[in-house]
């Protein structure tokens, strides 16, 4: 019969777990006339474990590194990211993008119509 005192015992014998840490990934971002394009490093992460949330003209996305991956688990075990950035009006929310391939996270955000610059022509008077 197991009491609590020996369950609480044998978790004392187990090693300690890596504390969990999360960090703010480095992200270049970059702008044209049509859409803020941002790129974060996630290593290690996969996309079913990416997270991205836009509120009141707030980005925040967030991943977790998984144990799946041994390599990059002894490097970046019970590692998570996350960052929020605070973004100019005129993002289109509905139109948000995002994917993650060879652990960079690309996130495109396609500037509403009327802040996109656009031609005006002149006619003869």
């Amino acid at each position: 019969m197991t009491t609590h005192n020996d369950v609480t015992r044998n978790e004392e014998k187990l090693p300690p777990r890596a504390a969990a840490r999360t960090v703010a990934p480095p992200v270049d971002i970059f702008e044209n006339a049509d859409e803020i394009v941002m790129y974060a490093d996630f290593p290690g992460v996969t996309p079913d474990h990416v997270q991205l949330n836009y509120e009141k003209n707030q980005l925040t996305f967030s991943g977790l590194v998984q144990e799946e991956h041994e390599q990059l688990s002894s490097l970046y075990g019970g590692l998570s990211y996350r960052r929020t950035f605070l973004l100019p009006g005129g993002i289109d929310p509905e139109k948000i993008s995002a994917e993650l391939k060879n652990g960079v996270l690309k996130v495109r955000l396609p500037k509403q119509d009327r802040l996109k610059p656009r031609h005006i022509p002149v006619t003869a008077g």
